[in-house]
This record gives structure tokens, C-alpha cells and sequence, in this order.
């Protein structure tokens, strides 16, 4: 009975769209990896709805990530290809074209059979995996999980700022950091590099959990993160970060968006007791799968890790690497967070759809005061 419901909800989309042009969407895709000029944009047949906790969603804004400019140049390329198939449980999907960008915020034009929450009309947001087909288009096809209604308290610009840097943030802080409303209270957290998405979001989680929040950034973004609320704002460009942060009293909680060389200085930051945790965001696995494969790559990965253990266990402190995990139930703890004017979108700067490779060429510029978002539809 299924099986033939699905086949007459294919044939009565199948008449419909020949007989509108409105069943038709567009997306900026790539066919090879390179830089911005790769991306073109490409007119298809609207998505139809094949799987009962599918969500159909006409997007109005998304924003441009870093790993979006990342992968826009084949960054992890190998690791995202096997996480493609399983997706799709077949061997036979082809890697191009792709679809890139990881959050949006839009308008559901249909649900699935099984979707009880979302409905026609409503307006949500949301963020899908690098497995996914992506959310730089006009519509997207997504688990009703991956996302929830979008704050009342703003538009679709400003929560399409928010989705995939909270998420991870979140990820970091709570899922693999382990705290928590009640264990943040009075702790004393260091962030490395606060200025981007991830950094400007953990800010205001932190400060609204009554966290002492230390940040470090460039010149130009003093001033934000004291705005956003960070109690200690140190600019590395006119000061000798590491030798101001020895001289500080101890941390109990290190979330590293930088990488690089941060954390050989950052364990020596901690409090030396149990419990103190260092949690990075820039891990080597996928550049570990592109450079030897995705089975050599990830044992790298997995032995390094191993070491970091143990190097941070010597102290009684916990080294972890983090990673985004979509969550419509966190996002729903997210927009009352935004309704009740605890966290606020930090827009740095907005692109019409048909200028989206210029956003990209924003991102990949560096130095992000905050997000840049496409404005799909007004």
C-alpha cells in the first residue's frame, strides 16, 4: 500500500510539474573542485517528497560557512563520498554535481506522511550533514529532525546566520564537552578564536549559563566580542597572547576554533584537576583521509587521538575533538534562547542569491566578523 501511494503521489507530481514552471528550483553546484568560479547555477525539477519524515522547504536565506569554502576545493572529499553512499545505501551515487551549504531558514511548502510537528507554511531553519545535498538552492529536501520553527523574534537573514555555527558550537560545549547549564556556572572558559560563527555564538551560550568567558581575536574584532559579553578580550596582534594567558589563573573548560599549533601551549592553560577539558574544532581526520585514505586516514586519526588522551589524562584533563551533529530538538532549545534575547545573530554581511560566488569569495578572504548570508528570496 505504500509502495503504490508513493508511485501516485510520483505520477500526480509528475503531471503537475509539466503543467506549471513553478515546479521547477535552482541551485549553485559544483562539477569539479576549484575556487568560487566553479559554482554555477544550475535549474532542476523541484524535489519530491519520497520518504514520510521528509520535509520540503522553499529556502529564503543561507548562510556560507567555512567548510563550505572548504569542500568547495575538495577539502575531506574522500571521507564525504563514503558518507554519501551510505546516505543514499547505494555505491552507485556519483560524487558531482554537489550542492554546498549547510544552514538556511524558509518556508515549508510540504510535509511527509509520518511529519506531526511542521506544517504547510510554517517557518523554520535548520542545517544538514556535508552528506547531504546542500542548502546554497531555492528548495531543499530535509529530515524533519535536522530542523524546528524558526525565533518569531527575527528574520530569515538573521536565523540563517545561526543554525550550522550553533549546532556546532553546541556539540563542543555540551555533547562532547559535557557541560551544561548547571557546570558552567561561575567556570572559567577560555575560547581560542572568538570572531567567527562558532566563536560569537559560544560567547553568548556561555555568558547566558553565567560562564567567565576569556576570548582571544585580532584588533578588529575587540569591540564585537565585548559586545557580545565576553568578560576578557585579549587581541593577539598587539600582545603576547600565550605569555598573558600563563600569567591568568586556570581554566576549567578550552574550546579551540583555531587549530595549528594552540593546543601545544593551551593543556598548560588548564586547571590541573579532573574534569578540566580542552575541545578543538579543527581535528586532522579529514585532512588524514584526503592525504592517505579514508582506511589509513581515519587509524591516524584514531591513533592520534589516542595520544591526546593519554597526553591530557597525565593531568586528570580530557582532550576531545568535536564536530557538527545536526539536531532540530537543539534548535527549538535555540530559538526560545533568541525569543528571550539571550543569543542575537551576528550578521557581517549579505549577498543576493545571484551573487553567491562573491559570498564564497567573502568566507574564503578570511577574518570573519560574524556571518555571510545569501538572501535567497525577500
Amino acid at each position: 500500500m505504500l509502495i503504490l501511494r508513493r508511485q501516485l503521489a510520483y505520477l500526480l507530481y509528475q503531471c503537475r510539474r509539466y503543467c506549471s514552471e513553478s515546479f521547477q528550483t535552482s541551485s549553485w553546484q559544483i562539477s569539479r573542485y576549484g575556487g568560487p568560479e566553479e559554482l554555477k547555477l544550475n535549474i532542476s525539477e523541484l524535489p519530491y517528497i519520497s520518504r514520510p519524515n521528509d520535509v520540503l522547504v522553499q529556502i529564503h536565506a543561507a548562510s556560507v560557512n567555512p567548510i563550505d569554502v572548504q569542500m568547495l576545493n575538495g577539502y575531506g572529499s574522500q571521507a564525504i563520498a563514503i558518507l554519501r553512499k551510505i546516505n543514499n545505501c547505494s555505491f552507485d551515487v556519483p560524487e558531482f554535481p554537489i550542492t554546498l551549504g549547510r544552514d538556511f531558514s524558509g518556508v515549508v511548502i510540504d510535509v511527509g506522511q509520518t511529519v506531526k510537528k511542521l506544517k504547510r507554511g510554517d517557518q523554520v531553519w535548520g542545517a544538514t550533514g556535508p552528506e547531504k545535498i546542500g542548502s546554497h538552492a531555492k528548495h531543499i529536501l530535509i529530515d524533519s529532525s535536522n530542523i524546528s520553527l524558526k525565533p518569531t523574534s527575527i528574520d530569515h537573514v538573521q536565523a540563517a546566520s545561526l543554525p550550522y555555527a550553533a549546532l556546532t558550537s553546541w556539540s563542543a560545549l555540551c555533547w562532547f564537552g559535557g557541560l551544561s547549564k548547571s557546570s558552567a556556572w561561575n567556570s572559567r572558559v577560555l575560547v581560542l578564536g572568538g570572531s567567527g560563527g562558532v566563536g560569537s555564538f559560544s560567547i553568548q551560550l556561555l555568558k547566558a549559563w553565567n560562564a567567565e568567558v576569556t576570548v582571544t581575536c585580532s584588533t578588529d574584532a575587540v569591540e564585537m566580542l565585548e559586545n557580545l559579553g565576553a568578560d576578557c578580550v585579549l587581541d593577539y596582534r598587539s600582545q603576547d597572547i600565550k605569555t598573558h594567558l600563563s600569567q591568568m589563573d586556570g581554566f576549567d573548560f578550552i574550546l579551540d576554533c583555531v587549530g595549528g599549533e594552540s593546543k601545544n601551549f593551551a593543556l598548560n592553560l588548564l586547571k590541573k584537576w579532573k574534569n578540566c577539558k580542552y575541545v578543538t574544532l579543527v581535528s586532522p581526520l579529514l585532512n588524514y583521509t584526503d592525504k592517505y585514505g579514508v582506511i589509513a586516514g581515519s587509524l591516524f586519526s584514531l591513533g592520534e587521538a589516542a595520544l591526546d588522551t593519554i597526553q591530557g589524562g597525565q593531568n586528570g584533563q580530557a582532550v576531545r575533538w568535536a564536530y557538527f551533529c545536526p539536531s532540530g530538538e537543539t534548535l527549538s532549545t535555540i530559538k526560545t534562547m533568541v525569543d528571550d534575547g539571550k543569543i542575537s545573530p551576528v550578521v557581517e554581511q549579505v549577498f543576493p542569491y545571484e551573487d553567491t560566488p562573491e559570498a564564497y569569495r567573502k568566507v574564503l578572504a578570511g577574518h570573519a566578523r560574524g556571518k555571510t548570508v545569501i538572501r535567497v528570496e525577500d
